[in-house]
């Protein structure tokens, strides 16, 4: 089985001393004796840990970014992990039992940001597809609008991505649906698109073939 943890560093530290006995041991034993056997599990750590570095004033900065190459967000994340384990919380021995096994990932750059945008919009137009029997077709010029609005800010990651291609394609397309009436069968096309107030308004068309 898989045991994920998803931000451990926020967990209380009590709770690390109880991974203390699963990582030396592969045993968990309750207040009341039951034992609960972690040899054959893959314990997963999730963690924000390293993407901030405290400075002397007890200030946070940024620990790198997209610029940066991998290999030195790898040197920087591990050094900050490893100052908060054995300064900030004075528990190395819980640091060397995970040993070497920190997988540090990168940043969602430009290249990569447009291969989800491109994902997340093949999905939208499958979604209606299925669900209405409508096929929506998207311009070349919307979809450089519809980046130009979705890929601006990559600092919030897929989900941040995701969030704009709600705001700005999925709940526009509701509302240009909702007046355009089209019937099963018929092929949309997404013109355009235009930001004011807010609020991003798509412009459609029936597509001729």
């Amino acid at each position: 089985s898989v045991v994920l943890f998803d931000e451990i560093e926020k967990a209380h530290p009590r709770i690390l001393d109880k991974f203390l006995q699963i990582l030396d041991e592969g045993v968990l034993t309750s207040g009341r004796g039951e034992r609960v056997y972690f040899s054959e599990s893959l314990i997963i750590f999730t963690s924000n840990l390293g993407m901030t570095k405290r400075l002397p004033d007890g200030s946070r900065v940024p620990n790198g970014g997209p610029d940066d190459p991998i290999d030195d967000i790898r040197v920087k994340v591990r050094n900050e992990i490893s100052r908060h384990f054995q300064l900030e919380i004075a528990r190395p021995e819980i640091l060397n039992r995970i040993g070497e096994n920190v997988i540090v990932f990168d940043f969602i750059r430009a290249d990569v940001a447009r291969d989800i945008l491109h994902l997340m919009l093949g999905r939208v137009v499958e979604d209606l597809r299925t669900d209405q029997g409508i096929t929506l077709l998207i311009s070349s010029e919307a979809e450089q609008q519809m980046g130009a609005l979705c890929l601006a800010d990559l600092s919030n990651g897929g989900r941040g991505i995701r969030n704009q291609v709600e705001v700005n394609l999925v709940n526009p397309l509701a509302r240009a649906l909702f007046e355009f009436d089209p019937k099963p069968g018929d092929r949309i096309v997404v013109d355009g698109l235009s930001r004011g107030g807010g609020i991003t308004t798509l412009s459609l068309s029936r597509a001729t073939s």
